[in-house]
């Protein structure tokens, strides 16, 4: 018996039995190996990067409501994240690390130490412990603590090494017996759960071998699908988080953009559509995002700009003309920064860009101003240059006008100034004062002005300027103000100059004109309030803000009842002490942002910019209120009076100014004939 058992065992085909058993147990070890070693790097990767986007969305959500101390939103937004899949506790505090909001931690015990990244966390550990710093703009507002539950990573290695360990000693026996039948099957199906794998580490979705048995390989493979199937839910989750982070920014006012490290738009807001017309779809399909969006007279900065936020630069206000999809021109300003995971890496570019049309469109307007100003100092100087030929006729002409003259030469000494001027600095006619410097004149005059320093800075920026200045006006101690303008006198050859020409006038007289006939046209001599015209004015202004902002406007029509008997009982002048009252009286409760009008004998108006139904409830109470606790007392008699108020809404009752008007009317007619001393909304049958 030891005889045949020596015999076999010495016989080749023992040993090319135990060469192949041999050889199939260290290929299954190592694959054994290296499957648990893929399974826990792929995990442990994916873990990262979800720990990098929920990092991302942390800041993004939290960082905010944090700056401004909304503890409402903070402890709503702290127990959504909190109740998310896979998160054992979410701990908020703030610069001060005081815990300003928890969920799933008791706020008393402390908090375990953070970890950078999942490939630091104990191989035993139940739990990854987190942080993320939260940064509003550069200033650090906080940090999120939080804790991810681990057990499906030991769960799946272990799960995928026992499976391993069974299918290599189910296949070490099904070698042993049957290695020359089932060789080539095996083969074939290991090829095929090798292509799954290689399909899932490309990154592939929803990868799903088909199990063609029920042994050890097909074992493996419904163990392999499991494992897909995980790594699936894991990724909607994700993409679900990344939803979440979508919603916030998507609906944010400003235009917001993310570029990749290679330049290239991987996500866009709304607001492009808002400001461009281009939908962030076919932003995203452009293969040369610069030429659809940008001018193409600016497009040679922008891209020498986004090369260098590219390399790693911080950018603010860079100003950009973009083309609209209509053709149209719109001008931006555009912020961006770099994106770096907690990590260091670089993750691309972040792009903020809000629109300026207006502000531009009023710059155009003020450049337009200036052009025609210095038109008029231009034409103004042609005159002087004739001076030589004209001097006996111009000094005669010059002393009659009103308006200041003083020439300088090119040493800054005095060489002629007009009676005019003389008379704005109160110098004596008789005195002699060619040869004097302008530093002398301005050293006789200081005690003239109302801000010396201040004229002597605009006179040293105004030397050191152009060669003609804008209008610079001067307060003098005894109320006048001196409008001051001056230029250089050119000489015969170009670029010389000969002197400089100072040119003062006395405007207050007109500036005093233009404050009066402003008062005038704008507000009620009586109460002082603003009239019919400013009203019509600031409606149309009004609804035009809130048809571009899409938002609300209010009209509260006010209707004095009882305020004819007054007058036809007690004379108009106890009406007109009525009137002024009530201005004083109701002015005082209508908040910074309302505006007070009378548009009528006893008819008023308050227009109330950005206002929903609720609020302009709330003013109607005031005002009613208000006006009902009013007491007059005439011929030893006390009287009162009431109000009836009408609510009208932009754009839920009215699409312009002349029909929240209507509608704010009606309404205001519908509490008069309901009784009086009452407020209605327009389309409510329901009185207050």
């Amino acid at each position: 018996m030891l005889a045949y058992l020596k015999g076999l065992t010495h016989s080749l085909r023992f040993r090319l039995v135990a060469a192949a058993c041999l050889v199939l147990v260290l290929v299954l070890w190592v694959q054994v190996a290296n499957s648990v070693r893929l399974l826990d790097d792929a995990l442990v990767a994916m873990e990262n990067r979800h720990l990098a986007e929920l990092q991302v969305l942390h800041n993004a959500s939290l960082s905010l409501p944090l700056h401004e101390r909304d503890q409402a939103e903070l402890t709503q937004l702290v127990k959504q994240l909190g109740q998310q899949k896979g998160v054992s506790y979410v701990v908020l505090k703030d610069d001060a690390q005081r815990v300003v909001a928890a969920s799933g931690w008791d706020p008393a015990r402390p908090l375990p130490p953070p970890l950078a990244d999942f490939s630091l966390l104990p191989r035993q550990s139940a739990r990854f412990d987190g942080m993320t710093p939260l940064r509003f703009g550069e200033r650090l507002v906080g940090s999120v603590h939080f804790g991810i539950d681990t057990q499906f990573l030991r769960q799946a290695s272990y799960q995928l090494l026992w499976q391993s360990v069974a299918i290599g000693w189910g296949a070490f026996l099904l070698t042993v017996i049957l290695l020359s039948v089932i060789g080539y099957w095996l083969t074939r199906n290991l090829r095929v759960l090798q292509r799954g794998v290689g399909a899932l580490e490309s990154g592939e979705d929803t990868v799903r071998l088909p199990v063609a048995s029920n042994d050890e390989i097909g074992v493996l493979t419904r163990a392999f699908n499991r494992m897909s199937r995980a790594l699936d839910e894991r990724v909607e989750a994700l993409k679900k988080s990344e939803a979440r982070f979508h919603a916030i920014a998507d609906y944010t006012y400003g235009l917001e953009a993310w570029f990749n490290p290679k330049g290239r738009l991987i996500w866009i807001n709304r607001s492009v559509e808002r400001i461009t017309g281009y939908t962030p779809l076919e932003c995203l399909l452009s293969s040369n995002l610069v030429d659809m969006l940008v001018f193409d007279k600016d497009r040679k900065p922008a891209l020498e700009m986004a090369l260098k936020a590219l390399h790693g630069s911080t950018g603010n206000n860079f100003e950009v003309r973009l083309l609209h999809k209509n053709g149209s021109i719109i001008w931006t300003v555009i912020n961006w920064q770099p994106i770096n995971s907690p990590s260091g890496e670089y993750l691309g570019l972040r792009v903020s860009c809000d629109e300026i049309q207006h502000r531009k469109e009023a710059e155009l307007k003020l450049l337009d101003t200036v052009v025609e100003l210095r038109r008029a100092q231009a034409l103004k100087e042609y005159y002087l240059t004739h001076s030589n030929e004209e001097r006996s006729r111009l000094e005669a002409l010059l002393n009659v006008m009103k308006v200041g003259v003083l020439f300088v030469d090119g040493n800054h000494r005095v060489i002629y100034i007009n009676n005019a001027c003389r008379d704005i600095w109160k110098l004596p006619r008789d005195e002699n004062l060619t040869g004097l410097r302008d530093s002398g004149m301005i050293e006789r005059t200081a005690h003239l002005r109302e801000d010396d320093a201040a004229y002597r800075k605009h006179i040293e920026a105004m030397l050191a300027g152009a060669d003609i200045s804008d209008a610079f006006e001067i307060l003098l101690q005894d109320g006048r103000i001196i409008t001051e303008v001056s230029a250089l006198v050119p000489g015969d050859k170009p670029g010389q100059f000969i002197g400089r020409v100072w040119i003062y006038e006395d405007v207050t007289r007109q500036k005093q004109l233009e404050s009066q006939l402003i008062q005038l046209a704008e507000r009620d001599p009586l109460t002082n309030l603003y009239n019919r015209r400013r009203f019509h004015e600031e409606i149309e202004r009004i609804i035009a803000d809130a048809s571009r902002h899409k938002a609300y406007a209010g009209l509260l029509a006010i209707d004095l009842d009882g305020f004819k008997p007054i007058n036809d009982e007690y004379g108009h002048q106890a009406g007109d002490e009525v009137l002024i009252k009530l201005a004083e009286e109701v002015g005082g409760t209508v908040r910074r942002n309302e505006i007070f009008f009378r548009v009528g004998g006893d008819e008023f108006a308050i227009l109330a910019p950005d206002a929903d139904e609720e609020e302009m409830v709330g003013l109607a109470r005031r005002v009613g209120g208000k006006i009902a606790d009013m007491r007059f007392n005439f011929a030893g008699k006390e009287v009162r009076l009431t109000a009836s108020l009408g609510i009208a809404l932009y754009p839920l009752h009215a699409t312009c100014s002349e029909e929240i008007i209507a509608r704010a009317d009606s309404a205001m007619y519908q509490a008069k004939l309901g009784g009086k001393n009452r407020w209605a909304i327009y389309g409510s049958a329901k009185l207050h």
